[in-house]
């Protein structure tokens, strides 16, 4: 396993509920109550014993500057202080909790399209970040969506989405709005750019509590017994069968991380005062049987009961193929529509074309014209060059 808790955000712990920033509005605060809050870690939303939602993004998030009502960014915040965040939910209140990770190898289920979209303007501010004015090609684009680039990058949240009018829950096909992205993007938003949007299941997972471990015992065979006890203030219902991950403290009180040793391990026994039982409802201290030998001291057992599969959507229709654009023989309307394409540009397009005929290939057109080589790039797919009686060069041309 690679995943490793970086740091836990508590929401009704922090000095103020929220802050209004102008053009997001209002924004929860929470405290950051175990390890270090990093803008851009990956999040999972902890409702009471529930995980409702996973692969959230904390993709922006700003402090109080002091003696002020202002609000300033941060990249960076540790053990205890209040942070303001945007993670693509607009029902963060007290009680909840953002358990923040990293994984580099288990991602959100992108099999599932829900929408399309291309972007038409980016922008950035330093305060929120990278935001795409786009056109939404097929589907329905929802606010908090999961999305990811044609050109690469983690998976993003939709942080936010507006209209003329003001914020939006959803933007429907032919339509068009902004896009928030915050600081999430590992490949900034370009022009031309394709969005595609996934939905996300709304529940993960049940916790049934956790327990640190004080003692083990070999049993041989793969198999041990360990002597848990369940930490003071919390509640742990551990039953016979339930799986179990094995969490492994690192780092110090105010650095505190912890690494998934193991995952998916079903309880094999329970026992309370030396007898078998079938549950620890109401106990804090009892020996638990896995079948693993990795288990060290101060180890966490963490009890959990996934949710059942998702019965599947229905794909949207795929996006109509896009009518690819003859550098050979569209007007010049046509091309300044083409990524990278200035009036100057579309203009000494035109006329180098008439001059010698047009262009072998849209590589060659893209040089001509003066286009840079990752904006002749993002000509692929958007552009064509139709044949032409080029103009004899006086050199023969030999097939080997």
């Amino acid at each position: 396993m690679t995943e490793t808790r970086v740091g836990l955000i508590e929401f009704g712990k922090a000095i103020h509920d929220s802050v209004t920033v102008p053009g997001l509005g209002e924004l929860p605060g929470g405290q950051v109550s175990a390890g270090r809050a990093v803008r851009g870690a990956r999040a999972r939303l902890r409702r009471g014993d529930r995980i409702v939602e996973d692969h959230l993004r904390l993709g922006i998030m700003v402090r109080k500057k002091f003696f002020s009502s202002d609000v300033e960014p941060v990249t960076d915040a540790g053990f205890l202080k209040d942070v303001f965040v945007v993670v693509g939910r607009r029902d963060l209140g007290n009680g909840d909790a953002l358990e923040l990770y990293t994984d580099d190898t288990t991602g959100p289920d992108l099999s599932r399209q829900e929408a399309a979209a291309s972007v038409v303007a980016p922008a950035f501010d330093p305060l929120t970040g990278f935001r795409a004015q786009v056109q939404v090609r097929a589907g329905v684009l929802r606010f908090g969506a999961l999305c990811s680039s044609t050109r690469g990058g983690r998976p993003m949240r939709v942080l936010g989405l507006f209209g003329s009018a003001g914020p939006l829950e959803e933007l429907p096909s032919g339509q068009v709005g902004t896009v928030l992205l915050g600081f999430q993007c590992d490949v900034p938003p370009l022009a031309g750019d394709a969005l595609t949007a996934f939905p996300s299941p709304e529940f993960v997972e049940q916790r049934a509590g956790t327990a640190v471990v004080h003692g083990v015992s070999d049993l041989g065979q793969g198999a041990v017994v360990a002597a848990v006890e369940v930490p003071e203030g919390r509640s742990a219902a551990f039953e016979v069968g339930v799986r179990t991950r094995v969490l492994r403290p690192i780092g110090t009180t105010f650095n505190e991380r912890s690494t998934v040793i193991a995952s998916g391990l079903p309880v094999l026994s329970l026992a309370r005062d030396g007898i078998a039982v079938r549950t620890t409802a109401g106990s804090r201290v009892f020996t638990v049987g896995l079948g693993t030998r990795d288990l060290r001291q101060n180890d966490v057992l963490e009890a959990y009961v996934p949710s059942p599969l998702s019965a599947p959507l229905l794909a949207p229709p795929p996006a109509p193929p896009v009518a690819l654009v003859d550098v050979n023989a569209a007007p010049g309307s046509e091309l300044a529509r083409l990524p990278g394409l200035t009036q100057a540009r579309v203009a000494t397009a035109l006329e180098l074309r008439q001059r010698q005929g047009g262009f072998p290939d849209v590589e060659a057109f893209g040089v001509a014209i003066g286009l840079q080589p990752h904006e002749i790039v993002r000509l692929r797919g958007r552009a064509t060059a139709g044949r032409v009686a080029l103009p004899e060069t006086g050199v023969r041309q030999l097939d080997i």
